[in-house]
């Protein structure tokens, strides 16, 4: 947490300043558009037109507090001086900076050749129908019995023993699933009877998906089954048609679609540098 003033005068200065495009020791010179230079850090100059457009920029960073325009020049300079000092120093050529600015390059070449691509691909109707049909909206409830991390052997096959007990006790059916929820299960929905509300694939454990999507009738409870976090009894509460589905979940879907349908977008274009570029592997080494 960042509290201390300076650590938020760290932070201002990063918010204030990152992204500041200023003119190299060459063009120094020659500020750019019209010409009248603000501030001069050693060889660099930035103009009052580029201080402008940071200045506006960063007055949108954070909702009912603007900086002062001097709070904004403060802390450019003081992000000038640290990149100076910074390439005095060398440390731009440690192994850990150049590892993540060639991510940033390798992130800068999938937004410019392959993202735009990608986000042009038509979706149809059909093809959000049967990935629906898929990965429906289901509304569950669940018992569960937590676990923790370092259990031995002996504590999980007594947590098993246990959580089996139970669901025989809820398969049953003298009491309702969510009176034996109240009862025995150990997670907060427990107050509501085990409601765990509407889920999707990409929002539930994947276990507990899987075990929902399986069950076949609202109202159908599962057998055990084991996530992370501890033993679940899981009961189908509820699945949503798909004219029912909402626009959120639909924009999810489309992107979904995009992104598995832009793979070959993907490759096609590093497929087309690999044979531009001279790459040799030796296959052996990895056997």
């Amino acid at each position: 947490m960042i509290s201390s003033p300076l650590h938020r005068s760290i932070l201002a200065t990063l918010l204030l300043a990152s992204g500041v495009q200023v003119a190299s020791a060459q063009q120094a010179a020659a500020p750019a558009n019209n010409g009248k230079v603000l501030v001069r850090v050693n060889e660099v100059s930035i103009s009052l037109d580029e201080f402008n457009r940071r200045y506006e920029q960063n007055s949108k960073l954070v909702p009912g507090a603007t900086p002062s325009k001097q709070d904004v020049l403060k802390n450019i300079i003081y992000f000038e001086l640290a990149t100076q000092e910074a390439r005095r120093l060398r440390i731009h050529q440690e192994q850990a900076l150049k590892d993540q600015f060639d991510i940033l390059l390798y992130q800068a070449i999938i937004r410019r050749f392959v993202q735009p691509k990608v986000d042009s691909l038509e979706i149809s109707e059909s093809e959000v129908r049967k990935y629906y049909d898929s990965n429906p909206l289901l509304r569950t409830s669940h018992i569960i019995l937590l676990s923790k991390p370092g259990m031995s052997e002996t504590e999980l096959k007594d947590l098993r023993k246990r959580a089996q007990d139970i669901l025989g006790i809820v398969r049953s059916n003298k009491k309702s699933f969510e009176d034996y929820a109240q009862q025995y299960s150990e997670g907060p929905s427990a107050k509501t009877g085990g409601d765990v509300d509407w889920g999707a694939r990409h929002k539930l454990l994947p276990e507990f998906y899987e075990a929902a999507l399986k069950l076949k009738n609202i109202g159908d409870v599962s057998d055990l089954v084991e996530t992370p976090y501890g033993i679940h009894i899981i009961k189908l509460t509820g699945r949503r048609p798909y004219a029912e589905m909402d626009a959120v979940y639909k924009d999810f879907a489309v992107r979904t679609l995009r992104e598995s349908k832009g793979q070959d977008l993907f490759n096609a274009y590093f497929d087309g540098l690999r044979k531009k570029a001279k790459v040799t592997v030796n296959e052996d080494l990895i056997k």
